[in-house]
């Protein structure tokens, strides 16, 4: 992963991949529409950023998560016909949706309500580890799965997102169920604030 540090997304997922096969830390996935698709190209999976070190078709390719990943991530309980939200890395000529996220994982987080409102939109409401509730502001963003949402209501090491019928058909977070395990970025900005804005 020779770019690692010269990478960069913005949480605006651009396809769905469904996982073909899984063998001592590979994975090959399919159903790809990229035609410009690379070996050594950087692709964030459900937020952890991957190597393609094959391409076996018009639309599968493979990449090596090494054990560091299975360890950080929620890759560890993937599994045939499971699925990845998948987005190629911001080129400097493209327009900035989303909000800056760096693929680096702060935690993972649990699912602890699913609601279909009235509206049409999907109510996720997430718990996190308490060490980061400061970063978690109602309106500011945070990234799910990889997916960039906006906060809606906070609570104690706790928030709600809602997802409206394009994140919803565009995305997998509608498969998540109560008691999944999600992975979680906060957002940059936020961190920052939290850093050099404490008082000494």
């Amino acid at each position: 992963m020779s770019w690692v540090n010269k990478t960069m997304f913005t949480g605006i997922i651009q396809q769905k991949v469904v996982i073909k096969s899984i063998k001592e830390g590979n994975f090959t996935v399919g159903g790809y529409k990229w035609d410009t698709l690379q070996i050594g190209q950087s692709i964030a999976h459900d937020w952890a950023c991957m190597t393609v070190d094959e391409i076996h078709s018009p639309s599968s390719y493979s990449f090596f998560a090494m054990e560091e990943s299975f360890n950080k991530t929620i890759f560890w309980q993937k599994k045939v016909w499971d699925t990845f939200n998948i987005e190629l890395a911001v080129t400097s000529s493209q327009k900035m949706d989303g909000h800056f996220v760096t693929w680096h994982i702060d935690c993972l987080a649990s699912v602890t309500k699913k609601r279909l409102a009235d509206d049409g939109s999907l109510n996720l409401y997430i718990s996190f580890p308490a060490e980061f509730d400061t970063l978690v502001v109602p309106k500011w963003s945070i990234a799910i799965n990889w997916v960039s949402l906006t906060v809606v209501d906070v609570w104690d090491w706790s928030c709600s997102v809602w997802l409206i019928p394009l994140t919803q058909e565009v995305t997998w977070l509608w498969n998540l169920e109560i008691w999944d395990k999600v992975n979680v970025e906060f957002d940059l900005l936020a961190k920052y604030i939290t850093k050099y804005g404490r008082k000494e």
